[in-house]
């Protein structure tokens, strides 16, 4: 329409501009007399032309004028004459215009969807009109064809989803007010499940007595904020509630930043003894079932990480985790470990042969722990009295040297003899080539996990896969990450390594003429040295101490011990040189980096981050370094007063309260330099930990 326009607009320029040249020529012939054209040419012969030319130009005008009108009509069939009855049916219920463009993206039809609203845009340029559509014609032209090919637009308040098909210059526009309406208003009253927990309550509450006045104060609390958002809360155990709300409510608490978990820490009636809430929400699922599952291992989840923090758990996405920047208190119920002991012990007398198995990259910690629980199974099942168990196979730990940080490699090299070794550990290789009645992995084996709880870091991921027994003993704080299903979970956050907890196991268990080699209480003994560098670290307590005398009653060799943990010179030298490169990055904070042209092993991070610990004012050290061509690690340390876990699970990350790591691939150690500065920058005063009374 618009080419047919501009068209007529030339051809009559052109003839007007001919018609007015042709007069004053004639007029000036006529004025001259030139040619003697005057007696030829009179005043009356002059008029008639004049008059004629006006007559023919009008006929032109009234052509051009039919012609503009014909295409026009054409142009304005209706979405009847085109797509028939029946679908134009369709796209009136369905609330759908059409616009049809030109190649130059002019629109020469529209529907009457357009016409009924008052949308009059014939004959404009669509893009000129909407700018935004020219982002659908650049992707209907892209050769990707994952690209998302609709576009949402708002007029006269109206939305509208618009769909470009190319070859046939067509946009569709949907009207989706009232869907996105609805879909809005669904969403706002969708359920949320939430669990409130009183993390220590058991500490609080003596002789199942419930009249302490902080119980009243936080329930009180608890009651009164549920008010405020408009929250269904019930009470239905000691230290428990639910809470049942709308998305709506749910989103107005997350703008509030759960504020309940502040204002109970900070009561004043809560100095003595300070409580703390762990706070967990289920949403995006339809069925309230599903959402209270998912709520119940999201409040593990929170406990398991130390409590005084929040856990969302989102159907279909990773957990969200807000606060948790406490430091844990240090908890020793012997009632509760004497409890793991016996449990651990009748699934090992149930099963026909026990694995043990620690992280990869193994250290002290992960190696004592599992010759300690290897010692403990063995027991277990020698003191069965169950006929079938008589002649019963001795527990092996899956090892691989080369999943080993050379330090413990030498302490396994210098404690066994080769012979010993074959009998101890057992090789992922191994355990993939066993088969038949006799194979170590069957139906009835069970794994113990130990010093992890990822199933990507264990030693030998595909093991996890052909057992279905699995018992975990970690002292990490859980992620999203974590193994399925597991028979049993002793996770304690509180203690200092894993190695304590087994100790613990051995001393409070009913373990009556148990004895334990002293070459594994030292290697024990010095996996407690290595996770607390030498009693140094914030997670050291009673216990720690505690742990270190069992074992030196068992024979430990704290000079052996200490001797495992040395340094070679060039290990030294490693981590002098690291120790030049750093850098104060907040206040109280540091940051340490390799050079880049250096592959390090991931203890000189460690040990590097624990040097940096002993400068005078240092409360939090980070340590960024290359562990394999395309692997960047980060190693963290604290005194306590800064949550590095929590700042090192933003990258994906995780560990201790106080001692973390994370590992990055594929990016140079400035970019994972760049990324931990803008997480510390960002987080850091979220990760500031509130001690706890102990």
């Amino acid at each position: 329409m618009l080419k047919l326009i501009k068209k007529i607009r030339i051809q009559t320029f052109f003839s007007v501009l001919f018609q007015f040249v042709a007069l004053i020529a004639l007029g000036i012939i006529y004025v001259t007399d030139i040619f003697e054209l005057r007696q030829y040419l009179n005043l009356t012969v002059f008029v008639f032309i004049t008059l004629g030319i006006a007559i023919l130009n009008t006929i032109y005008l009234w052509i051009q004028t039919a012609r503009v009108s014909k295409k026009r009509a054409k142009s304005d069939l209706d979405t009847l004459e085109i797509v028939g009855s029946d679908v134009k049916e369709a796209y009136n219920f369905a609330m759908l215009g059409l616009i049809v463009v030109d190649q130059d993206f002019n629109i020469i039809w529209i529907s009457e969807l357009f016409r009924d609203r008052n949308i009059d845009i014939l004959d404009k340029n669509i893009i000129q009109w909407r700018p935004e559509l020219k982002k659908l014609v650049e992707i209907s032209e892209a050769v990707e064809s994952n690209i998302e090919d609709t576009l949402k637009l708002e007029i006269d308040s109206r939305n509208y989803e618009v769909k470009f098909v190319n070859d046939a210059g067509l946009f569709m526009f949907r009207d989706t007010t009232e869907f996105e309406y609805l879909f809005d208003q669904s969403n706002k009253q969708a359920p949320v499940v939430g669990i409130v927990m009183i993390d220590n309550f058991s500490d609080m509450v003596k002789n199942r007595e419930i009249s302490n006045p902080m119980i009243a104060i936080i329930t009180s609390s608890i009651f009164d904020y549920s008010r405020k958002y408009g929250i269904l809360v019930r009470q239905y155990r000691d230290d428990s509630f639910i809470m049942i709300m709308t998305q709506e409510s749910f989103g107005r608490i997350y703008d509030d930043k759960f504020s309940l978990i502040e204002t109970i820490r900070n009561k004043e009636e809560n100095k003595e003894m300070r409580m703390t809430l762990s706070m967990a929400f289920a949403h995006n699922f339809p069925d309230f079932m599903r959402l209270g599952d998912m709520a119940v291992n999201a409040i593990d989840t929170a406990i398991a990480r130390g409590g005084d923090q929040v856990v969302i758990s989102k159907y279909g996405e990773e957990n969200e985790y807000l606060g948790g920047a406490t430091a844990a208190s240090e908890k020793r119920n012997k009632t509760a470990i004497r409890m793991h002991t016996d449990t651990l012990f009748s699934y090992i007398r149930e099963a026909s042969n026990v694995l043990i198995m620690g992280h990869t990259n193994t250290d002290l910690d992960a190696l004592g722990a599992s010759l300690g629980l290897k010692s403990l199974a063995d027991y277990a099942k020698s003191n069965t009295k169950t006929k079938a168990n008589k002649d019963f196979v001795k527990a092996r730990i899956v090892y691989h040297p080369q999943l080993t940080e050379a330090k413990t490699r030498d302490a396994v090299t210098n404690s066994f003899t080769r012979q010993e070794e074959g009998k101890i550990f057992i090789s992922p290789q191994e355990l993939a080539s066993e088969k038949g009645e006799n194979s170590l992995v069957n139906s009835n084996t069970l794994l113990i996990i130990c010093d992890v709880s990822r199933p990507s870091m264990v030693i030998d991921p595909k093991l996890l896969d052909r057992v279905d027994k699995v018992f975990i003993i970690d002292h990490h704080r859980r992620t999203d990450e974590f193994i399925e299903n597991p028979l049993f979970d002793y996770t304690d956050t509180t203690a200092s390594s894993t190695c304590e907890m087994i100790a613990e196991m051995i001393y409070y268990g009913n373990t009556p003429e148990y004895t334990l080699e002293s070459k594994y209480a030292t290697l024990m003994l010095a996996g407690i040295y290595l996770d607390t560098n030498y009693f140094r670290n914030p997670t050291t307590g009673a216990r720690t101490f505690l742990a270190s005398m069992i074992l030196e009653e068992y024979g430990a060799d704290v000079t052996l011990a200490d001797e495992f943990l040395k340094d070679e010179f060039e290990e030294y030298a490693m981590i002098t040189k690291i120790m030049n490169s750093v850098q104060t990055i907040s206040l109280g904070v540091t940051l340490a980096k390799a050079d880049p042209n250096d592959i390090v092993d991931i203890a000189t991070l460690a040990k590097v981050a624990n040097q940096s610990m002993r400068i005078k004012g240092v409360n939090a050290s980070f340590v960024v370094g290359l562990i394999s061509p395309k692997e960047v690690k980060i190693s963290s340390r604290s005194d306590g007063s800064i949550n590095v876990q929590f700042l090192l699970e933003k990258i994906g990350g995780g560990g201790h309260q106080s001692n973390a790591a994370a590992v990055v691939k594929n990016k140079t150690i400035d970019e994972v330099e760049t990324m931990l500065k803008e997480v510390i920058s960002q987080y850091l005063n979220d990760a500031r930990a509130v001690k706890k009374n102990i």
